[in-house]
């Protein structure tokens, strides 16, 4: 499978994770040999007034990766049993990045469905990848990729095709802090985007 489109430098993550996160729907997540798709919903961490975010009090060694350069890869393990995808933003020690939340799968799906386990065979491709649990198990996301860059060396790409996706903007989900602030982007009525996305729209 090859990747389908131009990979996205990483000035482009060079900026506020609020600035880059609406500019990646549309873009397609991919890793090599699995496969992946289009964004369809993604949520934003910043440095600063944002109690959600893990570089709120400073940096640590679980959260190291997220104050590494820009296009870079920070996974955590979320309750202990989801490996998250964050696409780390703006400048070298900062603490800023990107969650991805869904994706809508494209070509083949059978890697996708594989990791997934419960998956594989007939059932609805818009439960592959559609929450950040979802995406990481899909791609079979795991603490190897943390602090990676994207690009060849890791087999992960943000890539361009030129689609360009409308954008709503919501309070994030699934977090007890911060939870008001209008963090989430995702692309309006889309089926791919999470139950619990589908549920914030209109906040």
């Amino acid at each position: 499978m090859a990747p389908p489109g131009e990979p996205v430098t990483a000035e482009f993550f060079a900026r506020v994770a609020s600035e880059v996160a609406p500019d990646l729907l549309g873009k397609i997540v991919w890793r090599d040999g699995v496969g992946g798709g289009r964004l369809v919903e993604v949520e934003a961490y910043l440095s600063h007034d944002d109690p959600a975010c893990h570089a709120h009090r400073g940096r640590t060694p679980r959260n190291a990766a997220m104050f590494g350069p820009p296009g870079t890869m920070y996974v955590y393990l979320s309750y202990g049993i989801h490996y998250l995808l964050n696409l780390v933003c703006d400048d070298v020690g900062v603490g800023s990045a990107v969650l991805v939340r869904s994706f809508q799968p494209l070509g083949e799906v059978a890697v996708l469905r594989r990791n997934r386990r419960k998956l594989e065979g007939d059932s609805r491709l818009a439960d592959i990848a559609s929450g950040p649990g979802r995406v990481g198990q899909a791609l079979g996301v795991d603490l190897s990729l943390n602090g990676r860059a994207l690009g060849g060396d890791s087999g992960f790409w943000v890539l361009d095709d030129g689609v360009r996706a409308p954008v709503e903007t919501t309070r994030r989900v699934g977090i007890s802090r911060g939870a008001e602030l209008h963090l989430r982007y995702a692309v309006p009525g889309d089926p791919y985007v999470s139950t619990a996305g589908r549920r914030s729209r209109g906040q």
